[in-house]
Parts: structure tokens; C-alpha cells; sequence
């Protein structure tokens, strides 16, 4: 059994009650975990496992491949914040995927955890501006060893990886 602590950044449908959650842990970096009976009324995790929730989580190891089982969840902090508006719940969502479709399953760096936590409890307490974003991203593309000062970092992560999320555009605007 493995134990860590880790942020919820996406969550999809398993079958009639589970749920496949893909988090980002402090000592694992990006893992995936299936927890069965998630969404099952009465289950013990209901209410724990939601997005942006940060829980000490207990998960047993796949033997092949990277979907692990969900033992136990904590929760630590709903970041109940992010859902006081649309704007708000909108960045955080963006980074989130921003960081997943950046950052590979099983990459153990703490830094990728201390980025997004922080990213999601300042957007939680601040007003949303595009300045957060454009500082996200200029500190994913330093992790990732991408960051050129005369470049955009937005431009070098585009340009490394290939399935950047989409959607970046009309946030900035809204973001103003």
C-alpha cells in the first residue's frame, strides 16, 4: 500500500458507480486511481473525492499498468473557494489540465504537487487574473526545462507538447 497526499484534478465515470481519479501527489506525481463504489449512495468516499479536493489518499499499486485501486481517502481541504464563481472554478479547471496533459503519470517530483496546490489555493483566495495564469504557465515551462525568456512560455510548452488543452484563448479574454 502506498500513502500521499495529492490533489484531485480529474475525475471520469467507471461502470455504474466508480469513478477513475486522476490525481497529483506529493511523493508520486501524476497518479491514477480507481475507486469502485465512488459514486455509490452511501459509499464512504462520497463527499471525500470531488475536484480540487486535497486528501491523504491510501492506494494499493497496479501490478501492470497505471490505473491503482483507492483503499482510503482524508480529506484535507475542499477548496470549497474555487466554486464561488464560474471565472474562478474556470481557471483552476485550465490549470489543472494544463499541468495533466504536461506532466507524465508516475513523474515522482514534488515541485509538480507544491505548483498546482499552490496555483489552486491562490486562485481559491484571489481574484481571477490573467496574470495567474501567464505565471502557471511560465513555471510549468521552468520545471519542464522549456522556459526562454524571449519565447512565451505558453509557446514552448505548445510546441513540446502536442495536446495542449484547449479553451485558453476565451479564458484569457474573460480573464481580461
Amino acid at each position: 500500500m502506498e500513502r500521499d497526499t495529492g490533489t484531485i484534478l480529474r475525475q471520469q465515470p467507471l461502470g455504474e458507480h466508480g469513478l477513475i481519479i486522476t490525481w497529483c501527489t506529493r511523493e508520486h506525481g501524476i497518479v491514477r486511481t480507481a475507486a469502485r463504489l465512488a459514486r455509490k449512495p452511501g459509499s464512504e468516499l462520497s463527499g471525500q473525492v470531488d475536484l480540487f479536493h486535497e486528501c491523504e489518499l491510501l492506494y494499493r499499486p497496479a501490478s501492470q499498468g497505471d490505473l491503482h485501486t483507492l483503499s482510503s481517502v482524508a480529506l484535507l481541504s475542499p477548496r470549497l473557494e474555487l466554486r464561488s464563481s464560474l471565472l474562478r472554478l474556470r481557471l483552476a479547471s485550465y490549470l489543472a489540465r494544463l499541468l495533466v496533459a504536461t506532466v507524465e503519470a508516475g513523474a515522482a517530483e514534488s515541485a509538480w504537487h507544491t505548483l498546482i496546490s499552490g496555483a489552486l489555493d491562490y486562485v481559491a483566495t484571489s481574484t481571477p487574473r490573467r496574470a495567474i495564469l501567464l505565471h502557471f504557465e511560465k513555471r510549468l515551462a521552468e520545471l519542464h526545462g522549456l522556459y526562454n525568456p524571449t519565447e512565451a512560455p505558453h509557446h514552448a510548452l505548445q510546441r513540446h507538447f502536442q495536446n495542449m488543452p484547449a479553451g485558453r484563448a476565451e479564458l484569457l479574454e474573460q480573464l481580461g
